[in-house]
């Protein structure tokens, strides 16, 4: 099956939204040179958001905002974690950077959903 113009352009949007937790670790580790924070909780998003999809059994498109729900909620408190492991000491600045990576991670579990193609 040949995907259509609107489903590369979700399976572009699924790439992005994927890339960004890394992309702010990695800015934030060359702009200060030796934190890597970002890094490490992008990384344990990423492993709470494989958890999650591989528990979902959900893979229906009209069921995509149930099955990103998990996703954003694992990933998120995986970073979280991450964070107070690596000596996080602020709970808000912490949950709002694991929030962005969780919704980071449910965004494209949802847009690479949308962008599989449909059998007719």
């Amino acid at each position: 099956m040949r995907r259509s113009p609107r489903e590369w352009l979700f399976y572009f949007l699924a790439i992005l939204f994927a890339v960004i937790p890394f992309a702010f670790g990695l800015i934030r580790a060359i702009s200060t040179g030796y934190d890597v924070r970002y890094l490490w909780m992008a990384l344990a998003s990423l492993l709470g958001a494989v958890i999650a999809v591989r528990t979902t059994r959900n893979r229906n498109p009209t069921g995509v905002l149930a099955a990103s729900a998990p996703v954003l909620i694992i990933a998120t408190v995986f970073a979280g974690l991450a964070a107070f492991l690596l000596g996080a000491r602020s709970v808000l600045a912490a949950g709002i950077v694991a929030f962005a990576f969780g919704f980071c991670w449910a965004a494209s579990y949802a847009f690479y959903t949308l962008s599989r193609p449909r059998i007719t």
